[in-house]
């Protein structure tokens, strides 16, 4: 019982350690510091547009920096984009190429106010969403 407490006891300080210690960049050399690049960790969207192109809408976009970025998913919807609760359709998947500029063309569209964005799909897990462009339908 003694031995069990024991373990459980450094184990508990070694996970606690865990936590409580900082991640520090590793260093090139010892008197020059690691670069990290701004836009590795965070790219950003140069443009996104969105226009009518024969009875669909085209969006296009680039992107400053396509390092950790594995592909997009472009989205719509016809309901206010900035309510939190809005339903946001994905429209396709489209990955990352070293072109740093792409397009889908959405060709089931009604008329009235539809919003798009693009969503960045990281290599880290997370994802960085785009500014929301509006295309308005009168008929078709």
């Amino acid at each position: 019982m003694k031995a069990q407490l024991t373990i459980l006891a450094v184990a508990v300080v070694i996970i606690n350690t865990a936590w409580i210690s900082p991640v520090v960049p590793a260093k090139s050399s010892a008197n020059e510091p690691a670069k990290i690049s701004k836009a590795a960790l965070n790219p950003s969207f140069s443009f996104v547009r969105a226009h009518r192109q024969g009875k669909g809408i085209t969006a296009t976009w680039a992107i400053s920096s396509n390092e950790g970025v594995l592909g997009f998913s472009v989205q719509k919807t016809y309901e206010d984009p900035t309510d939190p609760y809005a339903f946001w359709e994905d429209l396709c998947s489209v990955p990352c190429n070293p072109v740093r500029s792409y397009k889908h063309t959405d060709a089931n569209v009604f008329p009235g106010y539809i919003n798009y964005r693009v969503v960045a799909m990281m290599s880290n897990g997370s994802s960085v969403v785009s500014e929301t462009v509006t295309v308005r339908i009168v008929s078709h």
